[in-house]
């Protein structure tokens, strides 16, 4: 008797990204549960210390090389774990305790924006109109979230949250396009693993310059412990090995509108989970971000929705960037 071979199960690729969007945007409440009982700098680190190790483990068992060989691989470790990680979660901790998890959200969604602006030197790339457009209009956005005292000298502690995740998604958008310049054959299981082990370790020396406590666990509410789970093991780990395997079933650039929903699910969990409210400010900026990131972002979504519709009926092979 010959046996059938049982046709395997796949989750459509929308839907992948939808849960993958999800997870990542219900992490930034999480955050702002767990910065109010531990140091910023330092509940980062641990978080990426514990995720950097699970996904050393998992580019160990999967990948055919976990360790760099050339010093542009390595240099390529440092970018990434310096500003991906370290520089990024730094400023995005630290923000967290002044302004909400669903406004460090949307400020987030400028790396792209941003990135944009950056590849022009970095990369030599060129920009059109619309997307000097879109880039003013975001940073109206995010000037609009900031909540400025008019007609005071002192600066409010909203607009200090804003600046601080701003200038942590201006490190992200810098790293993101930095490290094009180190095109290596590092799979990027064992790049981003080693990565988020050097931001941790950081982080970690951030916390220690500024004087943090060390993190006590043990005093912990029940909820900030599972926020601080949740932000580990699930969007933290969990989350990069989903998008690990997306990239090699959509390809990158598919990918990306993760970045779109992140957002979305912040704001959900922030409204209906914990009873707060956004004021006609926030959604302001809101939408101006929005705006901005969609007028610079056009081509790439309209790219990537394309891509996406094809992905069930055919595979996309990675690029050598993601582990080929």
């Amino acid at each position: 008797m010959v046996a059938t071979p049982r046709k395997q199960f796949r989750v459509p690729a929308g839907l992948a990204i939808v849960g993958l969007g999800s997870l990542w945007g219900a992490g930034f409440p999480a955050i702002d549960i767990v910065v109010e009982q531990l140091p910023p700098l330092g509940a980062a680190g641990i978080r990426y210390a514990v995720s950097g190790c699970i996904v050393l483990a998992y580019a160990a068992a999967t990948t055919d090389r976990l360790l760099p060989k050339t010093w542009r691989e390595l240099l390529g470790i440092a970018v990434i774990g310096g500003f991906m990680f370290g520089g990024y979660q730094a400023g995005l901790y630290m923000g967290t305790t002044y302004v909400s998890g669903a406004v460090a959200s949307v400020v987030t969604t400028m790396s792209p924006v941003v990135a944009a602006v950056v590849a022009v030197p970095i990369l030599g790339e060129s920009r059109g109109i619309l997307d000097i457009i879109g880039f003013f209009v975001g940073i109206a956005g995010v000037f609009v979230l900031s909540q400025p005292s008019v007609g005071t000298a002192s600066v409010s502690s909203t607009a200090i949250g804003v600046g601080l995740v701003f200038l942590g998604t201006t490190l992200f958008a810098i790293g993101s396009v930095t490290i094009q310049l180190f095109d290596e054959e590092l799979p990027a299981e064992s790049l981003q693993g080693w990565a988020m082990v050097v931001g941790a370790g950081l982080l970690f020396c951030g916390a220690a310059a500024r004087g943090e406590a060390v993190p006590a666990l043990r005093s912990l509410s029940p909820l900030a412990l599972g926020s601080l789970l949740y932000i580990t093991l699930i969007a933290g780990a969990g989350g990069y090995l989903l998008y690990f395997r997306l990239v090699r079933r959509v390809g990158a650039t598919e990918t990306t509108l993760v970045a779109y929903l992140e957002p979305l699910s912040a704001t959900f969990v922030t409204v209906v989970f914990f009873d707060q409210t956004l004021d006609e400010t926030t959604v302001i900026g809101f939408l101006a971000v929005a705006a901005g990131f969609t007028l610079v972002s056009r081509e790439t979504m309209r790219h990537a929705v394309t891509r996406l519709r094809e992905s069930d009926t055919s595979e996309v092979r990675p690029s050598r960037n993601h582990g080929d």
